[in-house]
């Protein structure tokens, strides 16, 4: 699968990218990193249907299939057998080693991160565990190593100082995009795995501010409201397709692009989503951009969404049951994944985009707990009190249940 088709895709989601470079560079991956993203893809197309199919029509979604499967994909790292099977199958590396997603995981994003001098990135990781919680090493060691994670230590004893810290990162490194992802640390949670990734980018050819102005606008209802709307006289590309036509609007110096679907006449947004996986993007690679009047409604929103119903109806089920749960690559104790969080913002106006997003990966213990599963597993003693006299009438010890 070619580079353009993979960062075409991130971009329908709001994902973008940037770089330090004085020119773009051509990105060539490995064999093995390309194969990875062509299976990983499905997963960001998987994500944004399964959410759209359980958002309400009138809302506005964005997801960042990036920073979604960079969260999950340090958890990864600590998942054994079926809790490692799902999850490498909904995020689409199934048939690959774990050494072999991380070390495509790793260059992909360091090729991402050096393409474009005119577009900003900044993709970030890190790690926040209980100072009494004993993760293992090198779980540590593989998420500093490929996914470049920092690691920081909180005392449960202070629980609002440690999701302040959490939260202060991810206003930090969306420069203040998205102000906080933990609303509560909760004395159960023993792990956070937080990635943030935040973009801005000029467009290639900029629309005028003089020319926006308020145009109708029709809704997948069918009623119409009046919306700003930019015009202008713009580099671009487009195809049409039987349901929908394809518009790549490029940033920066042409390497990255927004591409806009929009459905063809009688259908909706829920009818194409569908579809976009069979984008032609060789088509839209080898069209020529040329100059094109355009009119592009100015949008900024915010979006966020628990994402543990979503990833279970896709199949990684056992990551949440606090039953089966096995991450034993992460710690010796219980654990299990008790909530996916996911935020994301953009904004487009007639400079170009600023978009970021945050998911957060929260490992609750089972092992502990007056909520938790009580395992009565070895030899025990009992007795049995009457209440109000606390008089104890029988007191016994059971060493194996199957003796009679």
């Amino acid at each position: 699968m070619n580079t353009i088709k993979l960062l075409s895709i991130l971009l329908i989601f709001g994902i973008c990218i940037s770089c330090t470079n004085d020119e773009p560079t051509n990105v060539t991956l490995s064999l093995k990193s390309a194969e990875i993203i062509e299976s990983n893809n499905e997963f960001g197309y998987g994500i944004f249907n399964q959410i759209l199919s359980e958002e309400a029509d009138d809302l506005n979604i964005l997801v960042s299939p990036l920073s979604i499967s960079q969260a999950l994909s340090m958890a990864l790292n600590g998942a054994k057998d079926q809790t490692f099977a799902e999850m490498q199958s909904v995020l689409g590396f199934e048939g690959f080693s774990l050494e072999e997603t991380n070390k495509s995981n790793q260059e992909i994003v360091s090729s991402l991160l050096n393409h474009d001098p005119l577009v900003e990135l900044n993709i970030a990781n890190s790690i926040w565990y209980r100072n009494d919680f004993n993760a293992k090493q090198a779980f540590i060691e593989n998420n500093s190593r490929y996914y470049l994670a920092e690691t920081s230590k909180f005392d449960p004893a202070n629980p609002v100082d440690a999701k302040n810290a959490m939260n202060k990162w991810v206003d930090k490194n969306t420069k203040g995009k998205i102000e906080k992802i933990i609303d509560n640390v909760n004395p159960d949670d023993v792990m956070f795995l937080i990635n943030a990734v935040y973009f801005k980018a000029d467009w290639k050819t900029q629309f005028k501010k003089s020319n926006t102005t308020t145009k109708s606008f029709t809704l997948d209802n069918g009623t119409s409201k009046e919306v700003e709307t930019m015009i202008g006289e713009v580099q671009l590309s487009y195809y049409n397709d039987e349901k929908f036509s394809v518009i790549k609007l490029p940033y920066g110096s042409g390497k990255f692009n927004l591409l806009i679907y929009l459905p063809e006449e009688g259908y909706t947004t829920n009818d194409i989503a569908p579809l976009l996986e069979s984008t032609n993007f060789k088509l839209l690679r080898e069209s020529p951009l040329s100059k094109r009047d355009i009119w592009l409604p100015k949008f900024e929103f915010r979006y966020e969404k628990p994402l543990n119903n979503a990833l279970m109806q896709m199949g990684m089920k056992e990551a949440f049951d606090k039953y089966n749960a096995n991450f034993s690559n992460i710690s010796d104790l219980e654990i299990y994944i008790s909530k996916v969080m996911h935020k994301a913002y953009i904004k487009t106006d007639e400079e170009g985009s600023e978009a970021a997003a945050v998911t957060s990966v929260t490992f609750g213990v089972t092992s502990v707990g007056p909520s938790e599963v009580i395992k009565i597993n070895r030899s025990f003693l009992f007795a049995i009190v009457e209440e109000d006299t606390e008089s104890i009438l029988f007191m016994g010890k059971v060493f194996d249940p199957s003796a009679k």
